[in-house]
């Protein structure tokens, strides 16, 4: 932690204005770019709370992330998505979600409810974050749960607040590689005391024998949806959208892809063999806590070396997600509302170095309010951030593919997708009908649904104005905004 400190507060020299800090001015590598989006997008919530979900519902679940992870989160994103949110997000100045959705279609009424969305939801999700990590914490290193939560909110604030984006994509390495180390590890270790996958294998034939089926103890329905959904939600989660927008080039996205497929699949491999080893070595016994089934393995039977290396995997898996996720929402506060909504309003420019003040102020904000929740946090760290996950990618999914690939998309049906798939993921969610399919399948199609419907039935956009995202060369003009 003192390491990643260092680092960040070296990376702050390279803050000059308001997009060195959100998007690191667009100049970040493709090996820092593929690695500090797997960091982020494999955070706590996957080396803390991967394991329990396949302990419980074995290799049908477990085999089905890992290919929807590789293909969607690995390859696809990267070939369909990244250059064109890259190219176009740079032709228009925009350096988060919600900006490049109010600039595409021409409304800062969109900026405002996008941003208010991703302030809001990217909490819980980081409450989820530092619940995990403060939980090993507690487990391997007998730390206090709210000792723990203090000191990664300090950590965090430290090297955060100062270098902003560059901190985050430079820790992020560090991160990236020891959170691979610690899963290997811990997957070896398990091996170890399982005596290969063999053991494995026969005590889900023997005893857990819906471990080896399709689709097991769940129905289709919630096999598809829970397995999938972080593949799917990748889409739309404002944090992974700025990783593209920082990329350097989008001609080394093929760079990006080999190393996020490399990084995925040996992640998810070994995940897989700390879930259902798990299941061999405690016997399928119920869990009080079952965030603790990858840190009790560890701390139990790894030994000193492997359990301290898992540790500091866990704290690198949640502290990049962790920071990720908060300058997502500080973002949201601080760049697109009050820079950029109270500007269109009020028609003030706001001065590079203001703009940076109030982005470091708005972090330490977020950080706070993310700490006070995290001191009693409602809910196991896997479902908590699947239902931040779930409101997140079901508002923005379809406005941002619609919006890069769909020419006559409005601003009514960009609003009527946000706050259709924001309500109906939460509705959904809070009734309790995740367990018949999760609550991102029908807040997304619900979003689709009334994107095309309100947009065919609503004045089309300017075409001149539509065809800056569309055709290379076309000039944007900012004050058209409006």
């Amino acid at each position: 932690m003192a390491i990643l400190v260092i680092v960040g507060l070296i990376a702050s020299r390279k803050v000059k204005s308001s997009d060195d800090y959100w998007v690191g001015g667009r100049q970040v590598g493709p090996f820092a770019t593929a690695i500090s989006y797997c960091a982020a997008y494999y955070s706590t919530v996957a080396i803390v709370g991967a394991a329990p979900m396949y302990y419980t519902y074995g290799l049908g679940y477990a085999s089905l992330e890992l290919l929807g992870g590789t293909f969607l989160t690995g390859v696809v994103i990267f070939i369909l998505f990244a250059p064109k949110i890259r190219a176009v997000s740079e032709r228009v100045n925009a350096v988060s979600l919600p900006g490049f959705l109010a600039v595409r279609f021409r409304s800062n009424t969109i900026r405002l409810i996008s941003a208010v969305i991703v302030a809001i939801f990217m909490v819980p999700y980081a409450v989820s974050v530092m619940k995990g990590i403060a939980d090993a914490l507690e487990q391997i290193a007998g730390v206090p749960y709210i000792a723990g939560v203090v000191v990664l909110a300090v950590v965090s604030l430290l090297y955060l607040i100062t270098s902003g984006y560059w901190g985050v994509a430079t820790t992020d390495i560090i991160q990236g590689l020891t959170i691979t180390v610690a899963i290997v590890l811990l997957g070896c270790v398990t091996l170890r005391e399982t005596n290969g996958l063999a053991p494995i294998i026969d005590n889900m034939v023997q005893n857990h024998p819906g471990h080896l089926q399709f689709p097991g103890t769940l129905s289709w329905g919630k096999l598809l949806s829970w397995s999938l959904v972080t593949a799917f939600a990748a889409f739309g989660q404002p944090q992974l959208v700025t990783k593209f927008m920082g990329l350097k080039d989008s001609r080394t996205v093929g760079t990006v892809v080999r190393t996020s497929v490399i990084w995925i699949t040996l992640f998810g491999v070994f995940s897989h063999i700390v879930g259902v080893g798990a299941l061999y070595i405690y016997r399928g016994q119920a869990f009080e806590n079952i965030d603790m089934i990858a840190p009790h393995l560890a701390a139990n039977y790894g030994g000193t070396l492997v359990a301290g290396i898992f540790l500091c995997g866990v704290i690198a898996a949640g502290l990049s997600t962790l920071v990720a996720l908060s300058l997502s929402s500080s973002a949201a506060i601080a760049k697109d509302i009050y820079e950029d909504w109270r500007s269109g309003r009020k028609g003030i420019k706001t001065d590079a170095a203001a703009s940076v003040r109030v982005s470091r102020i708005a972090t330490a904000v977020v950080l706070a309010i993310v700490t006070l929740f995290s001191l009693r946090p409602t809910s196991y760290v896997w479902f908590l951030s699947s239902m931040a996950v779930g409101v997140l990618s079901a508002a923005f999914t379809a406005p941002m593919i619609l919006g890069l690939y769909w020419k006559r998309g409005t601003k009514q049906g960009c609003i009527a997708a946000m706050l259709g798939g924001a309500a109906g993921s939460t509705i959904w969610y809070l009734l309790g009908l995740s367990d018949i399919v999760h609550s991102f399948v029908p807040g997304t199609i619900l979003s689709f649904v009334l994107f095309f419907a309100v947009s065919l039935l609503t004045q089309p956009m300017d075409s001149d104005y539509v065809a800056i995202f569309f055709e290379k060369g076309r000039k944007y003009i900012p004050n058209s905004n409006k």
